[in-house]
């Protein structure tokens, strides 16, 4: 599959899938996370992977541009590196280049990775969760928008999802009012003790009269 909504990767696609159908071979080049690797494993989905011996397999190698042996005649050829080539070394190896842009060049396919790469965590996961990623993080691109959506399924913490996952434990069990009542305040005023540190700078914040404070701490074991 490759995920290809925008007008700039249909023709990146399509260039890809010349490439597939001709058995050419190309060099794809781009800034980190702009999915380099996931474009030369579509062209040649058998390849080998930076082989380290001889082979007359179809292969890929990664970093070709920072690389100091270069392969010898291999059946076919799909290499990536994050700039151009010297042009005899590309004559020498390649029929084609591509060029991936990052991210910010194409910002309309950002909700469509969005969207796929958050079903895809959800699978691996096992989680049913929806978030909502309101500031993608595209500053390594594709790397840097996965991260980001796997730590929002992990860790997210916002006041929203844990009242939430509160509700959903009253859906299932609760102790009277006058129970539940306590065991929030005391998780409330635990977490102020530790931010604070004084009975006065917490009355100051959560707006509670000190001895009020003070009562309810001491009753609480706080």
């Amino acid at each position: 599959m490759f995920l290809a909504k925008s007008i700039y990767l249909q023709k990146i696609k399509n260039i890809a899938d010349m490439a597939r159908e001709l058995n050419l071979n190309v060099y794809i080049w781009g800034e980190k996370g702009v999915g380099k690797s996931f474009l030369a494993k579509y062209i040649s989905p058998t390849a080998l992977i930076n082989p380290t011996i001889s082979t007359i397999n179809p292969i890929i190698i990664e970093d070709f541009d920072n690389l100091s042996n270069l392969p010898k005649n291999p059946s076919l050829l799909i290499a990536t590196g994050s700039k151009p080539l010297d042009k005899t070394i590309f004559n020498k190896y390649f029929d084609l280049d591509i060029e991936l842009k990052p991210l910010k060049e194409h910002p309309e396919d950002i909700k469509y990775f969005i969207e796929y790469f958050l079903a895809k965590a959800k699978k691996e996961l096992k989680i049913e969760k929806n978030i909502e990623i309101k500031n993608p993080d595209i500053s390594e691109n594709l790397n840097s928008l996965k991260r980001q959506i796997y730590k929002h399924l992990l860790f997210d913490n916002d006041k929203e999802s844990i009242l939430k996952e509160l509700e959903n434990y009253y859906l299932k069990e609760h102790l009277t009012y006058e129970e539940e009542l306590k065991d929030f305040e005391k998780t409330l005023f635990r977490a102020m003790k530790k931010k604070y540190k004084s009975k006065l700078k917490i009355s100051e914040h959560l707006k509670i009269n000190r001895v009020t404070l003070t009562k309810k701490m001491k009753g609480l074991d706080v």
